[in-house]
């Protein structure tokens, strides 16, 4: 299964440097999106060893993954504390250094460009009994002569009024923030034994990571934060050094997850002009494009680019 979900995230992802290459340039946001690659490095050889099943599967993939010697990861990240002695680079990967002022010009762009964002909270659907007519909210309706639903982890009673029962849940994660840090990685890194990584944003630099299986509306496990930002000064150690406590934040945001980590994208099972494109998990800023794409091509009448089987609501049916 893991197999087959793999080359199915494959196909959706491989795309996604040239998928953003069009939205970011007519956003004007180039300058947000850099190609870099990003380095996982490893303080063990037990570590290194561990995540060899998973580098196979990428390789299996077509994914490139270079060897990177203790030497090499002084080198390219002279910051590192230097406890680290082996590491795995790959260099197609690509990041942003403000997603939230990404996703300000892509709505930006959409306005431009003539839609409309209205910010109300969506109650349910109307239908004919063969297509959805319109999408109902707490302020009115609004007319539809298709719906998307794309509403993240809060998609599954939606699709269920869809005719869709999905095992939906959240897959929360966490970060820690240090803003004006007096050190920063040039790109991301990844800790091989603590399953985070460190990345530069405009606004500080940010170790995310953590996984934690909860409901939408469970208070934050704050300590979960609290860990990443321990393990990140252990891996950047000079970050300490003065005025800590007033430049660090928490964050917590919910991950729409699915038990085959994979996302759902296709057409509703009691409506064809109601698209699915929710629960990508880990990989929602990087499958955007491919899943818009998609979307596009079903609304249209026309068949997606790629196989979207593996995505199909109907597989928890």
């Amino acid at each position: 299964r893991a197999e087959a979900a793999a080359r199915a995230l494959r196909s959706l992802l491989r795309d996604v440097q040239d998928g953003y290459a069009l939205l970011v340039k007519q956003a004007r946001a180039e300058d947000l999106l850099h190609r870099r690659g990003y380095l996982t490095v490893y303080e063990s050889d037990a570590a290194y060893q561990a995540d060899a099943r998973g580098n196979a599967l990428r390789g299996r993939n077509g994914i490139a993954v270079e060897e990177v010697s203790a030497a090499r990861i002084r080198e390219m990240e002279p910051e590192l504390a230097p406890i680290y002695a082996r590491g795995r680079f790959i260099r197609e990967a690509g990041h942003t250094t403000n997603p939230y002022r990404l996703v300000q010009r892509l709505c930006e762009m959409i306005v431009r460009k003539g839609g409309r964002i209205v910010g109300e909270a969506v109650t349910g659907f109307e239908d004919n009994g063969g297509a959805v007519t319109a999408v109902r909210t707490g302020a009115g309706r609004h007319p539809a002569s298709a719906v998307v639903l794309a509403a993240g982890a809060w998609s599954k009673p939606l699709a269920a009024q869809l005719g869709d029962s999905v095992p939906l849940d959240t897959e929360r994660g966490y970060h820690a923030m240090i803003a004006q840090p007096e050190r920063a990685p040039s790109l991301p890194v990844m800790s091989g034994e603590g399953k985070f990584i460190a990345i530069s944003l405009e606004t500080g630099i940010r170790f995310a990571g953590q996984v934690e299986l909860a409901s939408l509306d469970a208070p934050p496990n704050w300590n979960r934060a609290r860990i990443l930002l321990r393990l990140g000064l252990r891996m950047f150690p000079g970050l300490g050094e003065k005025g800590l406590e007033a430049r660090q934040s928490l964050w917590m945001g919910h991950r729409p997850s699915l038990p085959d980590s994979l996302p759902v994208i296709g057409a509703s099972s009691r409506f064809p002009n109601a698209i699915y494109a929710f629960g990508h998990g880990h990989v929602g800023m990087c499958a955007g494009p491919g899943t818009g794409r998609i979307v596009t091509d079903l609304l249209a009448g026309r068949a997606p680019h790629i196989d979207i089987a593996p995505f199909s609501p109907r597989r928890f049916a």
